[in-house]
């Protein structure tokens, strides 16, 4: 069974890539090829909104090759919100240490599921994303697209913190959550532990979902 790929998403990548390319040489795209339907269909579709133009294609052999393609002024300013982090995404993003047997199995059987479940949106980490790149792009691309992030503060982990960073700057929803014993101990960064934090216990499960989505509907009717 194919993947499915998401249109907004699989668009939004298109435009991206057009306003990087065009933003570097400060010059249309030369040449664009496209060797699917799916992705031809969207370009036509992002054509016809007025967010993107070329001079000309040409088909040869099952692609699609656009030339002089570039945004137009509608399309940079959507380029530019994408880039500033403002456009609204399809899915929440949750920033974790890996390798913890049991972070990994609570965030798989717990903190996953309800948030699909609950207020219908996917929830990735990095090692859902399987994209060729610089880690720290790909990573910076993921937060910028979601619709909030989760941080697991539990094992004082810098790289997640450095993500919490990154998302509250953009104006992201963020929401902490840490193993309980851990946190009754220890605490979190004091940066952070002023903050509302969501603690997890492997054997409260339902009280840790019951709190994390009343404060993710609270973050995300209050960032619509």
């Amino acid at each position: 069974m194919s993947e499915f790929v998401d249109p907004e998403r699989q668009a939004m990548k298109i435009i991206r890539q057009i306003g990087d390319e065009a933003s570097e040489s400060g010059q249309p795209l030369d040449r664009f090829v496209v060797d699917d339907q799916f992705t031809k269909q969207l370009i036509d579709e992002l054509v016809a909104s007025g967010i993107v133009q070329f001079a000309g294609d040409v088909k040869l052999r099952g692609t699609t090759m656009f030339q002089g393609m570039n945004l137009t002024l509608k399309g940079w300013e959507r380029y530019a919100q994408e880039k500033r982090g403002e456009l609204k995404g399809s899915y929440g993003f949750i920033a974790l240490q890996f390798e913890d047997p049991d972070l990994d199995s609570f965030v798989r059987n717990v903190v996953k599921p309800a948030v699909e479940e609950e207020i219908e949106y996917d929830l990735v980490d990095m090692r859902d994303v399987a994209r060729v790149g610089v880690i720290d792009d790909i990573m910076r691309v993921q937060i910028r697209d979601a619709d909030f992030v989760i941080v697991d503060l539990t094992h004082d982990n810098s790289g997640a913190y450095w993500e919490a960073g990154y998302a509250e700057g953009l104006g992201k929803p963020v929401v902490y959550i840490c193993e309980r014993t851990k946190f009754q101990e220890r605490g979190t960064h004091f940066d952070t532990n002023h903050c509302t934090t969501v603690l997890w216990s492997q054997d409260e499960p339902e009280r840790f979902r019951q709190e994390l989505i009343a404060i993710l509907r609270r973050s995300l009717e209050g960032s619509s």
